[in-house]
């Protein structure tokens, strides 16, 4: 069985795409409608559709799988004795065809109360955000380029301090970084006129899109969009070229912990995939099943493989040695951040650290795992 739908047939990045934004809101609904708020307000800034099979009904967009996906989180927590929870979708759009047929999906969907914008998000966000105003909003950001102005859109996400899903599409920004004739509109996308100085000042063996997704993280950090930006690849079905980046924005440590947990699973699928693809005729392989190739592939590159576990402990190091010590709550976020690794690995590895003698930390009675209000230093 096949484990990509037949409508996403050659699309299959965007499935992955769209997986993990299904997979991440749940988890993020089921904690904020049980705790944070009861509101759960979805914005999908560039919502298409795009590319769609013919009589898919839409389930190859993002914007149904992820609202289909938030109202099954409502109806569970419904069923449990839940009341008053609200999941509030927002799609903008600018091509008037493609806003239509997103009207058209509202009206079918009345009971999902869809609000549908027309134009450029940008020239939307006022609305957007007076329907926003009370409960948690996240906010689906997929443009088909980088030809969209920052400056307000970073502005709308701290007004509204949410979560963000970006897509960053690595491949074209890769080709197009350096055309002069594009110089302007990456300064919108950086909402930096002045970028190329400091792309030119980053590392010489960093790639054109890892300079600019650098640059974008840093003039995000600087603006206070978010606190915690992670970052997912992922690469072309059939390449080893990475086609896409998904940096979510959050203030959270409990949403690295999630978007680390989803990218595990995710990981997971995205590498059956391609291993799918490439067993067709003269393909030949050490190993005696598909799932174990997928297995050794995952521990070499994937969340908390070897080389990524190796990764933590520098960073460990290297965060004590500058804070002169912290607390747990503190450090995990930042390791986690920058290095793909669960929560459960994090916490696996601290414990190691601390048998070998490289940290210190000290831990009551039984206690096995350091708190958020444990104190860390090196041993």
């Amino acid at each position: 069985m096949s484990r990509v739908p037949n409508e996403y047939a050659g699309r299959e990045h965007s499935y992955i795409k769209h997986r993990f934004l299904s997979e991440y809101l749940q988890a993020a609904a089921y904690k904020i409608l049980q705790g944070r708020s009861p509101v759960f307000n979805y914005v999908d800034a560039f919502a298409g559709p795009w590319q769609l099979t013919e009589g898919s009904q839409h389930t190859d967009a993002s914007f149904h799988r992820a609202v289909q996906r938030l109202e099954a989180v409502k109806s569970d927590l419904e069923a449990k004795g839940m009341s008053h929870l609200r999941v509030r979708p927002f799609f903008c759009e600018k091509r008037k065809r493609a806003a239509n047929e997103l009207r058209t999906y509202a009206k079918k969907n009345s009971s999902l109360s869809i609000r549908v914008h027309e134009g450029r998000f940008e020239d939307n966000l006022g609305d957007i955000e007076d329907g926003c105003r009370d409960g948690f909003t996240f906010t689906f950001l997929d443009p088909t380029g980088w030809n969209i102005g920052s400056d307000a859109i970073f502005d709308f996400l701290v007004r509204l301090n949410g979560e963000f899903l970006l897509n960053f599409m690595a491949a074209p920004i890769n080709r197009h970084a350096t055309y002069p004739r594009v110089t302007e509109s990456f300064g919108r996308f950086l909402a930096d006129p002045e970028w190329e100085e400091d792309f030119a000042k980053c590392p010489s063996e960093w790639s054109q899109e890892e300079r600019i997704l650098h640059l974008l993280k840093a003039k995000m950090k600087e603006r206070k969009v978010a606190t915690y930006l992670p970052v997912m690849a992922i690469k072309r079905p059939r390449q080893e070229r990475i086609q896409m980046r998904l940096v979510l924005g959050t203030h959270s440590p409990k949403g690295v912990e999630v978007f680390r947990d989803t990218q595990g699973k995710i990981e997971t699928l995205q590498l059956g995939i391609r291993s799918d693809l490439r067993r067709g005729p003269g393909f030949r392989t050490l190993f005696a099943s598909n799932d174990e190739l997928i297995a050794k592939e995952h521990e070499l590159e994937g969340v908390g493989c070897p080389l990524n576990l190796e990764k933590a402990e520098r960073s460990i190091i290297d965060s004590l040695k500058r804070e002169n010590g912290t607390h747990y709550g503190q450090l995990a976020p930042w390791v986690m951040e920058d290095i793909p690794i669960r929560k459960t690995q994090l916490n696996v590895l601290m414990g190691q650290l601390k048998e070998r003698g490289v940290v210190s930390f000290d831990l009551p009675g039984r206690t096995r795992v350091p708190k958020s209000e444990t104190p860390i230093w090196l041993a």
